[in-house]
């Protein structure tokens, strides 16, 4: 009963047990508080790390920091019981309860939604060939667009057919 603490760390080796896995490399530091009463236990996480993944612009690996906060409730019941994201109803006979899954979860979640390298420090790590050929795309879709408005505006049949309806 009361107040339990834990330090743990998730790493490459914990992100092995979840095939394609966004993250290929982290390193956050988890500190879990645990207050245990007679029938529930509050779990309270707090993730301070950073986590690599793959730049949504430029396809570089990035370091992005993580720093985020997660609770969860378990209460014991008869039955185990998962249907909740944030209440978890366990059987009063289970002895042990694996967190692997949520804390998993839990780390996705504390990612931006965007992952690119905006916000990192100088020198940022872009990949400058992919951005120039972003760029040199984007150039080319502007000047298609603005082709394809010229040769529908000076198409003459279309300004008979517009004659037709006045």
């Amino acid at each position: 009963m009361g107040l339990n603490e834990f330090e743990f760390m998730l790493n490459e080796e914990f992100l092995t047990e979840f095939e394609y896995s966004p993250i290929e490399y982290c390193k956050v530091e988890v500190d879990l508080k645990l207050f245990k009463t007679e029938s529930m236990f509050d779990l309270k996480f707090d993730f301070k790390g950073v986590a690599r993944v793959a730049c949504d612009t430029c396809a570089e690996d990035i370091d992005l920091p993580v720093s985020e906060k997660f609770g969860l409730i378990m209460k014991l019941s008869e039955a185990n019981n998962f249907d909740d994201s944030e209440l978890i109803y366990i059987a009063r006979t289970e002895i042990e309860f694996d967190l692997k899954q949520y804390l998993y979860e839990s780390l996705l979640l504390s990612l931006p939604q965007k992952k690119n390298c905006d916000n990192l420090p100088e020198p940022k790590p872009c990949n400058q060939e992919v951005l120039s050929r972003l760029n040199q795309i984007e150039t080319e879709d502007i000047e298609d667009s603005a082709d394809e408005k010229e040769q529908n505006a000076a198409d003459p049949r279309w300004d008979k057919l517009k004659n037709l309806l006045n």
